[in-house]
């Protein structure tokens, strides 16, 4: 609500008229237009509450019904798997990782994402 209300204040300093042409309102900074403002701020807030009100309602009556709620798990596989010993060969020949990313087309966060996971990422280069 309040945010509505320094909206239109700013708008008046700046001597910016706000009109609402579908429903034909002047928003002027006036004692009229300010309690039309707070009317709709209220009423976008009520809006609002309900919206949450009924989600939250909606997913505890499918939580209850057993649904399973959120993103669905991934196949848990990389396109980095099947390169699994080549990007160690590489690694201990001093190879960079942005490089291996490159090669492999992907991400370096990707890679070093990658790596963590399999714990590859304390690869010592060997002379």
């Amino acid at each position: 609500m309040v945010e509505i209300m320094e909206i239109l204040s700013i708008a008046k300093e700046k001597e910016i008229a706000v009109y609402d042409v579908k429903n034909g309102w002047d928003l002027n900074g006036s004692i009229q237009s300010k309690v039309m403002a707070m009317v709709f701020s209220i009423a976008s807030e009520i809006e609002r509450d309900l919206i949450r009100k009924r989600t939250s309602e909606g997913l505890k009556v499918a939580k209850a019904r057993g649904v399973k709620l959120g993103r669905p798990k991934g196949p848990g596989k990389s396109k980095l798997d099947p390169y699994k010993e080549e990007i160690i060969a590489l690694l201990k020949t001093g190879s960079r990782k942005n490089y291996i990313a490159m090669k492999y087309d992907c991400t370096p966060a990707l890679l070093w994402n990658w790596l963590k996971k399999h714990n590859l990422q304390d690869i010592k280069v060997e002379y």
